[in-house]
């Protein structure tokens, strides 16, 4: 590892190994996660069928599921690290805002390895029209990014306080809100043919916003 207070390249690549390494060995975040988002998205489709013609719909609950598939495992990305007494060698070998920016690379990852499962199954169990490839990625990209940038900023803050489960989802969700309706709107343009250059701007705004704010804060969030 890296030596204390580094904030370089190599200690942000060496908590993501980390992190990496940790999930594989239990994949517990990962299976349940991909377990609700194929049990709702299963359970959805029996219920109601296929909507090729509700894209305000499809978009609606591709995002949902993606949201709420995600956020319990986002949530204890500084947790574990408080739960299991490792936040204090990570702060020795590693800067604050090494830790949170590997976590986040992290978070990022899992969304996506999370998104290439969810997202062919959603299109082919709900019927979703073929989409705008370019749009499409570029809207789901930028919403998880805003969305691992929110979440490990907001899992860092509450991390070391007490009821921080139900402080994380009380701070996490209004924050999301903006994520959340920029998605769906770009993902619902994107399938009826309109532009999606609001909604892109706004999810790279807010994106850049809290990443921008994240570096800001996280050299102070443990500070003794």
């Amino acid at each position: 590892m890296p030596p204390n207070g580094s904030s370089s390249a190599a200690a942000v690549w060496a908590i993501l190994r980390k992190e990496c390494r940790s999930e594989w060995r239990t994949r517990y975040g990962l299976n349940a996660a991909l377990l609700f988002a194929v049990a709702t998205l299963t359970g959805v489709s029996f219920a109601v069928g296929r909507l090729p013609d509700r894209t305000d719909l499809l978009s609606a609950l591709l995002w949902v599921v993606l949201l709420f598939a995600s956020l319990a495992s986002l949530a204890h990305a500084f947790v574990k690290e408080v739960e299991g007494h490792t936040m204090t060698l990570l702060r020795l070998v590693a800067s604050p805002t090494a830790i949170a920016l590997g976590k986040l690379l992290f978070n990022l990852i899992f969304l996506g390895v999370l998104e290439l499962v969810t997202v062919p199954l959603f299109l082919i169990l709900m019927g979703g029209p073929p989409p705008r490839w370019g749009a499409f990625l570029l809207v789901l990209g930028l919403g998880s990014l805003a969305l691992a940038a929110t979440t490990t900023l907001v899992g860092a803050v509450v991390s070391q306080t007490r009821g921080r489960g139900a402080l994380f989802a009380a701070v996490s969700l209004p924050l999301l809100m903006v994520v959340l309706a920029a998605g769906v709107s770009g993902l619902r343009a994107q399938w009826d043919g309109n532009p999606i250059g609001a909604d892109v701007r706004l999810l790279a705004a807010y994106a850049a916003a809290v990443l921008g704010a994240s570096v800001l804060l996280y050299d102070h969030l443990w500070e003794d």
